[in-house]
Order: structure tokens, then sequence, then C-alpha cells
């Protein structure tokens, strides 16, 4: 379970519900709404960014290994995958053309996402990314901002592992 692996001590200061769902063998799914924003449609779309709209049904479906995680996030129609690794203590993104190294910070409401590094095709770019995760007693509550191409913000209200039931 990577998020273990990166957080060390400091994942056990994860909410429960953030703390089961990232250690769960074999991943889990998860469901609730988010609403996306795009500050740039060209690069919205460059960067696979998920459509914009109010209130769309959201759907995480996480398949974790040792030491990989596959993440496919669904927003209403438009679906994106991405392969999170660790190298180096810091959280790598793969999503196909990009590629995004986060420093992960955990305390007792959840975590925050702060890229170290952007590569697209290679080529290092100045993409910046934020994210916040605030874990609650049913899922958590997130928000991700894509400096200059646009940003998320929901819930996950639903969660589903092996450990959890719905």
């Amino acid at each position: 379970m990577i998020y273990r692996q990166i957080l060390a001590a400091d994942f056990d200061r994860l909410p429960a519900m953030l703390r089961v769902f990232h250690s769960a063998p074999g991943g889990g799914h998860a469901v609730g709404t988010a609403s996306v924003i795009h500050q740039n449609k060209w690069l919205a779309r460059l960067l696979r960014f998920p459509r914009a709209g109010p209130d769309q049904p959201l759907r995480l479906d996480v398949v974790a290994k040792e030491s990989e995680e596959t993440w496919t996030r669904s927003f209403g129609n438009s679906q994106r995958r991405s392969v999170q690794t660790v190298r180096a203590g810091l959280l790598v993104e793969d999503l196909g053309p990009m590629q995004i190294e986060f420093r992960v910070i955990s305390n007792s409401n959840g975590m925050r996402f702060c890229s170290q590094r952007a590569r697209l095709l290679g080529i290092p770019v100045p993409v910046h990314v934020e994210a916040h995760v605030k874990g609650n007693n049913r899922g958590w509550d997130f928000e991700v901002t894509v400096e200059r191409v646009g940003s998320y913000k929901g819930s996950i209200n639903q969660v589903t592992t092996s450990q959890v039931t719905k």
C-alpha cells in the first residue's frame, strides 16, 4: 500500500476512513459528487481534465498492488485513469502523457498534495497542482486545483473496500 509507504508513521494520524481506504488489500471503490471548473478549456482538454459542470456523479475505482495503485476517476461520462507509484519519497502520478510528482503531507484531518515536478511527454512543464483531502465519518471531502487549468471539488460519501461495506 503506497500511502502507508509515503506517509510512514504519519499514516496513523489520518482520519479512520482514509486509513481504511488507503490500506485495503486490493483497493476499493467510492462514489460521490464533484463540481468541475475550467480556467482554460484548451489546457483542460490537453491535460485530460474532467468535463466542466456542477454536481457531477463521481465514481472512484482503485486497484492496489504492493508498489502501485491504478486510479480510475469517472466524472459523469468523463473518465480518467492514472497509475500512482512512489519514487524518492514522492507520490508519482502517471496520467499517460503527463507525469506529476507530489509531496504528500498528512494530519489528523486528512492529506495535502503539493506538486514538486511535472513532465509532459518527458519534458518539464510549469504545472502546479494542489489537492486537499479531509476525512469524515462516511468518506471525505476533496479539492484539486491545477493552476491555469481548472479545479474540481466535492465529496465522497459511500466507500466500499474489503474492510468497509456500504
